[in-house]
């Protein structure tokens, strides 16, 4: 049956060449299970993207290693399946290319399921699962469907207008941005003790509070860690006190009821086993499948690995940041990823952050939909702004490149005993 099938296919492609351009993308020689049909689809896919028509005699020719080469060319030149249709066909054989391959999947971890750590098999599966579930066919879109997926969003977006994306939770933020948007990297950036991680985890704990799935990939900071400056900043209790664990039965009560609160959240916290780039790719792709995630938060960007000969960090810092941008892509998501700035922060008026001062930049920048850095003048002892406004426990959200939102700034309240950002009626 499968090599009627593989026949059938033939027969459909050499009277239709134009279902083989329409489906090219999902046509692979991989379909083909029968050796005999994989190297005849091989010829006319070679012939058919020169854009030469099925020509018999050459393929008796040139056609090598098929037993009954002229029989079957012959037979397919006569059946002009017109009650198949192509898709289905397709459809068919990719099914049963599945079939195979989960097979053999299976068959591999029972022979090394005593041989190889556990964790190996379950990530290997996992990655195996998304990559056959993952569609395949992009297809060419006509502007009339674009068009009518613009008006589907403009709809509804009216429904809530000013606010199309993921809510940041600070309204001067999402005034300005819309909301983060799928498909967006964004990358935070800000010299050590501006409070970048405490800024990207609210951005991470008020899109989970409006039930937006939300992962933080933690590679610096442990999940007790991160948990107890949500706590913090949920009960307004100095941190230094939780850890200690002096509390008054007051603050006591106050931890009961957000506790309540966070854990109705749908906010995940990986710490991270691995560096490694592949590693992080295949635990996003688990999570939105398994958690219906939305948002990704990955603290931070330096600490993600991608070793491989020949390059710099630099280079392998870029392939991080494209492949993060590839990843919202791919999967319909916002990516916000902290990074480092250098050192040459300092050298600059008021130690005021670039976007030259990205550390690894290259390819950074030219990758992100928006970088923001966070920016504390009081912490450079700098007490007032050029126009005299004060300074004093606030933070500047300094938006240095925005692709579809423009340029600019935002102010919120610094909280420095609790490393809690505000939102702020002063408005410079």
């Amino acid at each position: 049956m499968k090599d009627d099938l593989e026949e059938l296919l033939i027969s459909k492609l050499i009277h239709k060449k134009d279902d083989y351009y329409e489906h090219h993308e999902l046509i692979t020689s991989d379909l083909f299970q029968n050796i005999s049909w994989r190297k005849i689809f091989q010829w006319l896919d070679a012939e058919y993207q020169q854009g030469n028509s099925f020509d018999l005699v050459k393929g008796l020719m040139e056609i090598q290693g098929v037993s009954d080469i002229d029989y079957k060319l012959s037979k397919c030149s006569a059946n002009d399946s017109w009650m198949h249709n192509t898709l289905t066909l397709i459809e068919q054989l990719t099914n049963n290319k599945k079939r195979v391959v989960i097979k053999s999947m299976c068959q591999d971890v029972l022979l090394q399921l005593d041989d190889k750590d556990i964790n190996e098999h379950i990530q290997g599966i996992e990655s195996s699962i998304i990559n056959l579930s993952r569609k395949e066919h992009g297809g060419i879109i006509e502007l009339t469907q674009h068009l009518r997926d613009t008006i589907h969003l403009i709809e509804q977006n009216s429904l809530s207008p000013g606010l199309s994306g993921i809510p940041s939770g600070f309204e001067s933020i999402d005034r300005f941005t819309g909301g983060w948007q799928p498909q967006d990297l964004i990358i935070v950036g800000g010299a050590s003790s501006m409070g970048k991680t405490s800024f990207a985890l609210a951005l991470a704990h008020n899109a989970a509070k409006h039930n937006y799935g939300t992962v933080i990939f933690s590679y610096e900071m442990s999940s007790t860690q991160l948990v107890s400056r949500l706590l913090s900043s949920e009960t307004l209790i100095d941190n230094r006190y939780l850890i200690k664990g002096t509390l008054t039965d007051d603050e006591w009560r106050r931890i009961h009821t957000s506790t309540g609160v966070i854990e109705k959240a749908p906010l995940y916290i990986d710490e991270c086993k691995s560096t490694e780039l592949r590693y992080l790719l295949n635990k996003v792709r688990q999570y939105v499948l398994t958690r219906d995630v939305k948002l990704v938060m990955i603290d931070y960007l330096q600490l993600v690995s991608n070793m491989q000969k020949g390059r710099s960090r630099e280079q392998e810092v870029s392939v991080i940041a494209r492949s993060l941008k590839n990843l919202a892509k791919e999967l319909d998501i916002t990516v916000i990823a902290l990074s480092q700035l250098s050192r040459g922060v300092e050298r600059n008026a008021g130690c005021r952050p670039m976007l030259s001062n990205l550390r690894e930049s290259g390819e950074i920048e030219q990758a992100a939909d928006a970088v923001v850095f966070v920016y504390r003048p009081e912490y450079y002892d700098i007490i007032a702004d050029d126009a005299g406004n004060s300074t004093e426990g606030m933070a500047e959200i300094i938006f240095a490149k925005g692709r579809n939102i423009g340029i600019g700034s935002k102010w919120l309240k610094w909280i420095n005993y609790l490393t809690k950002f505000e939102d702020t009626k002063q408005d410079y």
